[in-house]
């Protein structure tokens, strides 16, 4: 059973008046938020501790087909709620101190419904149905007068490669949450680097009415270095605020070298696939501010719901228009065979690809022998990156069919593994790595080498007097760097790392 006793403050229910309920009521009302299977819902409120269908005070859903002993039967087909919505059940005034359950029961056995329980039109939830069914119990209490949350987006990658970093710092939004007005409520936002601040600012106070809402905004901030970032956003007001658990929010980035990642690293869901005997497509969007080359794929595969061990599986790279939605196929990773369970697999691109600026999906590919189970994170997701399609189902973005995950798939752009397999081979290097002198062979006399940065940036240009020469990059910075050599006849393009 899970529980959530609302916090009572009984002692000031006499400096309040609430409209429409009598002495020692409050207003109550349970906000219902369905999956793409609305039917499927069924619930009623009972007395804490009584039951499904005993002492009922109100039912709700498809009553006509589900019901209490409805539960995994998976016989409903139609009447409830609808689809991917959210239906507002006025409970009307409850007793302060009274308790009560909200039984939930789910036909299919999947869950898929949110219960948002507020008291006054504050929010107390909310609750979040699984599997066959739940049982959610809350007390009815006033809630705090001086008390403000704040929320804000997480930034939507976890992990991105320093070249394609942009602002990782989001607007806030403070709420009153408590039965009072707030004066004077401020956002602070500090970015840690490890243990260094690097950016803090605090925004102009705001006053904000109970039961509302105000934006915060930031100048914002932009990495300038590779390392673990902590972004910590903080709301403050004038009042002695009643309940500082909610006043703080932090999240964590890691600036990379090459790796690109929405997922958290928690496979939560056991695998998600399109379903056996379809072929098909799951993939995450990616966006490229900074032209680089994506060397390699790596893909979580999770192999737990059943034994998919010795099917091989490919990673597919897709361009997008404005919106994301994949249009054209641009390349296809080398082949690996699954054998074993939360593994990860990394997968070359040969040759590398080389991306411009823009938005392109990386899709794990499945064809009709087995169903896939790729690794995914549900509580880090981003609308609209997250794509799929199957036989005679276009591609259409995953929460239309009441998925909101990241996929643990990620891009690796000039990662180190990869670079003896993306060099010209008409264009040889060596040493690479390298650290003071970096040899270069099979030039053209007469043209010119360009040392370009990860961030596109070109660092170092050599005039080229002899097919076989060595240029002095002591002076450079650690890091991955692409080397061209420019003639009237041909551009070549190298890769090599400084250490």
């Amino acid at each position: 059973m899970k529980s959530l006793v609302l916090i009572l403050l009984f002692s000031f229910f006499q400096l309040y008046t609430f409209a429409q309920c009598l002495g020692g009521q409050v207003t109550v009302d349970v906000d219902v938020t369905t999956d793409s299977w609305g039917y499927e819902n069924f619930w009623d409120l009972t007395p804490a501790g009584a039951g499904c269908g005993n002492g009922t005070l109100f039912s709700f859903g498809n009553i006509a087909q589900i019901g209490c002993a409805g539960a995994g039967n998976q016989t409903a087909n139609a009447g409830g709620y609808g689809n991917n919505m959210t239906t507002t059940e006025t409970l009307g005034c409850l007793t302060i101190g009274n308790c009560y359950d909200i039984n939930f029961v789910d036909d299919w056995g999947d869950g898929g419904s949110t219960f948002t329980v507020t008291i006054m039109g504050i929010v107390q939830g909310p609750f979040v149905g699984s599997g066959a069914g739940n049982v959610f119990n809350f007390c009815v209490t006033v809630p705090f007068i001086n008390n403000v949350d704040i929320a804000t987006h997480e930034y939507e990658y976890t992990k991105i490669p320093l070249s394609q970093v942009g602002n990782i710092v989001q607007d806030g939004i403070i709420s009153s949450i408590g039965a009072g007005n707030v004066t004077g409520a401020t956002m602070n936002v500090e970015v840690l680097k490890g243990s260094t601040s690097v950016y803090n600012v605090t925004s102009s106070p705001q006053n904000i009415n109970a039961g509302t809402s105000a934006t915060f905004s930031n100048s914002g901030y932009t990495p300038i270095a590779s390392g673990i970032y902590t972004i910590i956003y903080t709301a403050d007001i004038i009042e002695s605020d009643e309940d500082l658990a909610d006043n703080s929010i932090t999240f964590i980035l890691d600036v990379t070298d090459s790796v690109f990642a929405r997922d958290n690293g928690i496979n939560d869901i056991g695998g998600v696939g399109i379903g056996g005997g379809l072929a098909g497509h799951m993939g995450n969007l990616f966006e490229i501010t900074n032209s680089q080359f994506l060397t390699s794929i790596s893909a979580l595969i999770d192999n737990s719901t059943t034994n998919i061990s010795g099917k091989n599986f490919e990673v597919e790279v897709y361009s997008t228009d404005a919106l994301g939605m994949p249009i054209m196929l641009l390349a296809t990773s080398e082949s690996k065979t699954i054998n074993g369970i939360n593994q990860w697999y990394d997968l070359k691109l040969v040759p590398s690809l080389s991306l411009a600026s823009g938005k392109y999906l990386i899709s794990i590919k499945q064809d009709t022998s087995y169903q896939q189970q790729i690794g995914a994170s549900s509580s880090i997701s981003t609308s609209g990156t997250c794509w799929v399609s199957w036989t005679n189902q276009s591609w259409t973005l995953a929460e239309t069919f009441g998925f909101d995950v990241a996929l643990m798939i990620r891009a690796n752009l000039n990662s180190v593994a990869e670079i003896d397999a993306i060099s010209d081979k008409s264009l040889k290097i060596y040493p690479n790595p390298a650290q003071n002198k970096l040899n270069i062979s099979d030039l053209k006399i007469g043209s010119q080498i360009e040392i370009i940065n990860s961030l596109g940036q070109i660092v170092m240009r050599v005039d080229v007097f002899d097919s076989e020469q060595a240029i002095d990059i002591t002076s450079l910075k650690c890091g991955f760097y692409t080397l061209k050599s420019n003639s009237d006849l041909r551009i070549q393009t190298s890769k090599f790392v400084k250490n």
